[in-house]
């Protein structure tokens, strides 16, 4: 394949930046609905300290203390557990 020309990835910016908008689009959807489930997990479950999703390199890997504080007396609990 031969490099693309100045202009030739200039149109296909163009072309790409609808579908960027959108991925941030569902970005902000995921990331609101993730709190909404992590409200609703604290106030069902009514834990000791408060409770996150608990990510590593983007993705969900276990649940956790949501302050920092708070993770050496709640250790994290990771995805194989809560399988």
């Amino acid at each position: 394949m031969k490099k693309m020309s100045k202009k030739e990835m200039s149109n296909l910016i163009e072309k790409l930046k609808p579908y960027w908008k959108r991925l941030e689009e569902l970005e902000l959807e995921h990331s609101r609905n993730v709190r909404i489930l992590e409200n609703r997990m604290n106030s069902k479950i009514k834990p000791k300290v408060k409770l996150e999703f608990f990510y590593v390199d983007g993705e969900i890997v276990g649940i956790g203390a949501e302050n920092y504080s708070d993770r050496k007396n709640f250790p994290l609990i990771d995805e194989s557990d809560l399988w």
